[in-house]
């Protein structure tokens, strides 16, 4: 489900990607389209110059195997650059990740800090991030929570490429 709405969310991101605009927007028709190689070839240069939507969803192929078998840790690794750069979408998808233990280890409260970030966007996934979050809480407890909400507080995104 969590792919479904990340790709809903790539269409509505286009118009503000750091990306070349054209270049990202044939990436995602490909993908789209089930060309998954062709989807490939066009998002993996622009994710690595630094775009969080190329990123994110060459992390959604990588967990889904399309185009290569399907590999949970490239996945998370995706997510963590483009989580890192601050993209609301990736940070959800890390958040359970994390939360899962698939494909990185499994630390609900780094996933509590991501979901909380991810609730920042103010969009659909704000609403599954805040949903994500609360249900990690109880099993946190005050006093780490209170850590984890100084760091969340202190996280800052990456800069450059």
């Amino acid at each position: 489900m969590i792919f479904q709405k990340l790709s809903i969310l790539f269409a509505a991101a286009l118009a503000t990607a750091a990306a070349p605009a054209t270049d990202l927007a044939a990436g995602v028709a490909a993908y789209q389209a089930a060309d998954y190689p062709a989807a490939r070839a066009r998002l993996k240069p622009l994710a690595q110059e630094g775009s969080a939507v190329a990123e994110t969803l060459l992390g959604v192929m990588a967990a889904r195997g399309q185009g290569a078998p399907a590999d949970a840790a490239a996945a998370a690794s995706w997510w963590l650059r483009a989580a890192n750069r601050g993209y609301a979408p990736a940070q959800l998808a890390l958040a359970k990740a994390l939360a899962a233990g698939r494909g990185i280890g499994r630390d609900e409260g780094r996933a509590w800090v991501w979901a909380r970030l991810a609730m920042a966007a103010g969009d659909r996934t704000a609403v599954e991030a805040k949903a994500l979050a609360a249900g990690l809480a109880p099993r946190l407890g005050a006093r780490r929570l209170a850590t984890l909400e100084a760091e969340r507080a202190a996280w800052r995104p990456w800069t450059g490429g």
